[in-house]
């Protein structure tokens, strides 16, 4: 009764136990919810902190990249140079938050004034050092890109002025590694005007390799709210919350609420010399995906499941009642049993295998067929024996039952062999035992070759553990058979997929997934995480099939190859470093083998010459006049193994030729054998152009500005020696035609092309054209052309001085006009519009002096002597321009040039006095370039073209104030200006650098002053204007006055203010051109006043 009622609260108590482990599952998928999303935040965590320190390493690179350009190429000079580099680096896609690359020149304080002026002439406007600092060190920033407006207020700024500067600067001179400083606030300006917060990475520039004599800073203005851009990859749901610091300041944070936040986490690293911090928070919503159903899924699944298992329980206790009622037909079946034991006797006797039947003593009872023949003895024998006598191990005797064991048999000849054997007990239906059945097996045989395979394995395992490959064995399924001594050691239990990161483990499924379909071997190169730190293997899978062919193992090895990959992957990182290098080079890059066979040529070849061309050889580009003698030069080059260069034309992709400069060195080893060649090719077709345009335009002058007699075969005999030097060096032929009547005075050659009938009819179509236009004509598919050799043609009118048409200038081409080329023919047409409308003048002059001649014949002289004094002035300042160009330079180069190598090469065994010496050179040198191009300046100012236009003066003096800024940072300097000033008729540019020298001379001479000030004011009169600039400076003695609006006329020393006294030269001469006067007083120690006067009817207009 007790067991029925058991038996029926049983499915009640299964169902409540099915619900609880329910609920148990739920709550354990929860907390596997909860760390799944921990672990991915801290994974997301990680790629943030990863991401940070590629973007520092990024930002490194760039810096050491260019230091490595500058040591390959030499450090760029000038502003425009540095820009355009900056450019081809696409700051603004590759550098979230780079504000400006820059590179502060290291500069003694005491040469601060020399440096300023230097600095002008590179950026092409005055700069002034700021701020004032006692430090006996500048760090002075004398390059920056891009240079926009809020950049080039950078310029001039001392980076050694400020703390936290300084600091980084030390620190990168000290380690010769990047650095970067604190927080601070950039020298640039935000949208709203107001400084950018971030800070800087500097990087040390050397002189020399030793790095001993320190040039400066390569440096990062990085914005720190654009820094960070970018970095968090995009999520879904609830965000990561991020607080990045620099040096313990915040750079960027939005854990408003840290208490509020379930997961947190926060890690450090040090880079660019900086300790960076950052703190990662996310709420409870972070990360949060399908599987947050799940346990409540799983209590709803485990309520259904409990009704279920009710159900099943309830049906079991049903169908114990029924088996219970079959108990009683059991009886029955006992009387079947006695039947049977008759047919067991048959079957034990028919056993292939040996069999022995004992009592319940241990004796044997009975025995089979099989176990008489096995042990060579009749069954008398062996009945009533003990069943231990059978086998030798004494330790079976007492065993009841075992299953197959294997172990020695003694027959009863004395003979022994090796059986497997059971033994069991035999039970009536009562449960008590009757006896003891063994049954023995022969297995001699097997078991000598069972040892046989284990010493086999035994030598096998040995070699196996011998070896440094890591091996293991599994079966198909998975199971791991075997592993030797190496593969438990470095991968443990876990195994190799357990030291595999997403990456890795993906490869390595990969490749079986190969292996597996293709039935044979595979192999691949992952990386394994091991506690030494991560190494690089190459896992190999190879098959072992059975004798049906079918796979019955997998044996996989691992081989250590991290030395190789990582020797691999620095060689590779360094060639696509030196590749970038070359590819990103202006010029055009190449390499040979020691042979002279190019290898390589970098991008800049293939845009010069085209792709079609690109693969068709150097010399086949090469202009044929320059083939041989390129071809001499490149074998006596590899045959003495010594520096090559040679100046050639190349063929561009479009057919024109442009001349370069190839130099070549050779690449040796440590033996001294030429391993290759590398050489740069750098297009100097510009200046060769110029150069060349120069001296034509220098010849030409001087063959029309040659003295003739009056009579006009004489003039044209001049004309014909002028248009003889263009077809050498311009154009193909060249011809000069007068107008008024149309005449051709001359022609460069006597040849007929110009003389051609069909030619001549195009040609007086053209030059109509040019008459009634007074514009130039170009003529490129007219038939005609052809029938004289020529591709082209171009016309051009010569205007003289006084806007009247005086000729006509035509030329014949074969290839197309180029800009240079149609600039240069302008130059040409106005020398010989000049020389047409001097001659013009010549002939009115003449006579005007035949019907003056008996009136005053001293008139005559004078005017004839004058034109020739004008000439002869005109071809002393050609001949001096071209001069100063070209060869007043070149000394000057060569001064510097060898001074800066000399300096070099001695370094510090040079003596402090001969230091000295070899500094004074240097620096005279400088001036006297700066004095060579102030010279030129105000010699092209005379000649320079007025283009008169309405001024506003008020405008064009505000403009030239803002201009001189940097003139007076760090300085209170007022200036008074007018609200309203009168507008003039005068060239902008020219009348602008007049006020510009004069108010950059009040500032200057107003230095000593703490509160400077400059007044403007002006008087309208008639016909003029009278501007005046006055200041509250030095002033200087009036009685020197004539002597201030000369050239290098000086009234103070060089040491008090700088300068070499050409500004007021030029004021005097621009308001001279503009038929206005310019004059000056003083009182010595109060100030100095300067008007300017400008007629506002000028007569020239």
């Amino acid at each position: 009764m007790a067991r029925r009622v058991l038996g029926q609260r049983a499915p009640v108590t299964v169902m409540i136990l099915v619900a609880a482990l329910a609920v148990a599952a739920a709550l354990v998928v929860h907390a596997f919810v909860r760390e799944q999303q921990r672990s991915r935040f801290e994974r997301e965590a990680t790629v943030y902190v990863q991401a940070l320190r590629d973007r520092l390493s990024v930002y490194e690179r760039l810096l050491y990249t260019t230091r490595a350009s500058w040591q390959a190429q030499g450090p760029t000079r000038d502003e425009a140079t540095f820009a355009r580099f900056v450019d081809g680096i696409d700051l603004a896609s590759r550098y979230p938050g780079v504000q400006a690359v820059g590179f502060g020149q290291v500069v003694p304080t005491a040469q601060t004034a020399a440096f300023e002026e230097q600095l002008r002439r590179s950026v092409g406007f005055p700069v002034r050092v700021q701020p004032d600092t006692r430090q006996a060190e500048r760090a002075v920033i004398s390059l920056i890109a891009p240079l926009n407006s809020v950049n080039r207020a950078a310029l001039g700024f001392d980076l050694n002025s400020e703390p936290a500067r300084r600091a980084a600067l030390q620190g990168a001179r000290q380690t010769a590694q990047a650095q970067a400083t604190t927080l601070l606030r950039l020298v640039q300006t935000d949208e709203t005007g107001e400084p950018i917060r971030g800070f800087l990475i500097m990087l040390p520039v050397w002189n020399d390799p030793d790095t001993r004599d320190l040039r400066g800073y390569l440096y990062l203005a990085v914005r720190a709210d654009q820094f960070l851009q970018d970095l968090a990859p995009p999520q879904d749901g609830s965000p990561l919350r991020v607080q990045v610091r620099l040096a313990g300041e915040a750079l960027r944070g939005d854990l408003a609420d840290p208490g509020g936040l379930n997961f947190r986490y926060a890690t450090r690293l040090t880079s660019a010399g900086q300790p960076w911090t950052m703190e990662f928070g996310a709420d409870s919503g972070f990360g949060r995906d399908f599987g947050a159903a799940v346990p409540l899924l799983l209590i709803l699944l485990g309520l259904g499941a409990s009704g279920l298992a009710f159900l099943l329980v309830q049906a079991q206790v049903d169908a114990r009642t029924r088996a219970e009622r079959l108990n009683v037909s059991l009886a029955e079946a006992r009387v079947r049993q006695e039947q049977a034991r008759a047919e067991f006797e048959a079957i034990f006797q028919s056993m292939q295998d040996a069999a022995a039947f004992t009592d319940e003593d241990g004796r044997i009872r009975m025995v089979n067929r099989a176990l008489t023949e096995q042990f060579r003895a009749e069954p008398d024998d062996l009945n009533g024996r003990l069943l231990g006598t059978l086998h030798l191990d004494r330790r079976l005797d007492n065993r009841l039952t075992f299953q197959s064991l294997t172990t020695a048999f003694e027959r009863v000849d004395g003979s022994v062999f090796q059986g497997e054997a059971q033994r069991g007990e035999v039970r009536d239906p009562r449960g008590e035992r009757l006896g003891l059945l063994e049954v023995v097996r022969d297995v001699t045989e097997r078991v000598a070759a069972e040892r046989a395979v284990q010493a086999g394995e035994r030598r096998s395992r040995g070699v196996l553990d011998a070896i440094a490959h890591m091996i293991s064995v599994g079966r198909p399924d998975g199971t791991v058979t075997f592993t030797n001594r190496q593969f438990g050691l470095r991968l443990g239990r876990a195994g190799l997929s357990g030291h595999l990161d997403p990456v890795g483990r993906a490869t390595y499924g990969q490749m079986w997934r190969e292996a597996t379909d293709s039935g044979e071997g595979a192999q691949c190169e992952v990386q394994l995480h091991l506690p030494g730190g991560p190494r690089w293997v190459v896992v190999k899978v190879v098959p072992l099939r059975d004798d049906r062919g079918e796979i019955s193992e997998w044996v996989t090895s691992a081989t250590d190859i991290h030395d190789r990959v990582t020797a691999e992957r620095l060689a590779q990182r360094n060639e696509e470093r030196y590749r970038g290098v070359i590819e990103g080079m202006p010029q055009i890059v190449w390499l040979t083998d020691p042979t002279g066979q190019p290898v390589y040529f970098n991008r800049r070849w293939s845009e010069f010459v085209g792709e079609d061309h690109a693969h068709g050889g150097f010399l086949n580009l090469l202009h044929p006049e320059d083939r041989a003698d390129y071809q001499r030069r490149w074998a006596d080059a590899l045959r003495s193994a010594r520096p090559f260069e040679s100046e050639h034309r190349l063929r561009r992709h479009d057919g024109q030729y442009r001349t370069f400069v190839t130099r070549g060195l050779p690449v040796r080893d440590a033996t001294g054998r030429v391993l290759e060649w590398v050489g740069t090719s750098t297009d100097v077709d510009d200046s060769v152009y110029a150069e060349n345009a120069a001296r034509l335009l220098a010849d030409v002058t001087e063959q029309l500005n040659a003295r003739s007699a009056d009579a006009a075969p004489l003039r044209h005999d001049r004309y014909r020696a002028a248009l003889a030097l263009l077809p050498s060096r311009f154009a193909d032929s060249a011809a000069l035609w007068g107008v008024h009547p149309t005449t051709l005075l001359a022609t460069s050659s006597p040849s007929a092309t110009w003389h051609a009938a069909a030619f001549q009819v195009v040609a007086a179509q053209a030059i109509e054209q040019v008459l009634a236009s007074e514009d130039p004509v170009f003529i490129d598919s007219d038939p005609a052309l052809h029938r004289v050799s020529a591709t082209g043609a171009l016309f051009y009118p010569l205007v003289g001085r006084d806007g009247a048409l005086v000729g006509v200038l035509g030329l014949l081409y074969r290839q197309a006009l180029t800009n240079r080329d149609q600039d240069l023919a302008q130059d040409l047409a106005q020398r010989f519009a000049s020389a047409l409308g001097n001659d013009r003048l010549q002939e009115r002059v003449n006579a005007a002096q035949a019907d003056l001649h008996a009136l005053n014949q001293s008139l005559e002289d004078r005017v004839q002597r004058r034109t020739l004094e004008l000439e002869a002035a005109n071809r002393e300042l050609e001949a001096f321009s071209y001069s100063v160009s070209h060869d007043l330079r070149t000394p000057l180069r060569h001064i510097v040039g060898f001074g800066d190598l000399l300096q070099k090469e001695t370094g510090d065994h040079l003596s402090a006095k001969g230091q000295r010496y070899l500094k004074v050179i240097t620096d005279s040198a400088g001036r006297m370039s700066q004095l060579i191009d102030d010279l030129l300046g105000f010699s092209r100012m005379g000649r320079q073209e007025l283009r008169r236009v309405p001024v506003n003066l008020r405008a064009l003096i505000d403009a030239s104030w803002r201009g001189l800024e940097p003139d007076r940072a760090g300085r209170s300097v007022t200036l008074h200006l007018p609200g309203d000033l009168p507008t003039v008729p005068a060239d902008e540019g020219l009348l602008g650098l007049v006020f510009t020298n004069l108010l950059s001379n009040a500032i200057k001479y107003s230095r000593g002053r703490p509160d400077a000030s400059v007044w403007i004011s002006a008087e309208q009169h008639e016909d003029s204007v009278t501007v005046t600039v006055r200041d509250n400076g030095v002033g200087f003695d009036p009685r020197y006055v004539d002597k201030l609006f000369g050239v290098f006329q000086r009234l103070h020393r060089a040491d008090e203010f700088e300068g070499i006294g050409i500004g007021l030269a030029n004021v005097r001469r621009i308001v001279n051109r503009h038929g206005g006067q310019v004059s000056a007083d003083a009182v010595p120690g109060e100030g100095a006043t300067f008007t300017v006067t400008l007629p506002t009817t000028p007569e020239d207009l």
